[in-house]
């Protein structure tokens, strides 16, 4: 496990034996688990958003787009 991501809006977490992530929207407490395919392309899509500088909105889009694998509300253990 390896955290890749912690702001305020958005936590990523990498689990790389087992090919995926898990990405928090910390404003809508959900939580999803991508492998595979779209667990590739979140990582591609990431690292392209991240290269850029961006503001809080576009951080918002970005989340956006990926909230229907987010389909878990978070909960505390």
């Amino acid at each position: 496990m390896e955290v890749v991501f912690n702001h305020p809006l958005m936590y990523v977490i990498e689990y790389p034996a087992q090919d995926a992530v898990e990405v928090l929207d910390k404003r809508a407490g959900r939580v999803g688990v991508m492998r595979g395919a779209m667990a590739q392309r979140f990582r591609h899509d990431f690292g392209i958003f991240l290269s850029e500088e961006r503001n809080q909105e576009q951080l918002e889009e970005f989340i956006a787009t990926f909230s229907a694998v987010m389909d878990q509300p978070v909960s505390r253990h």
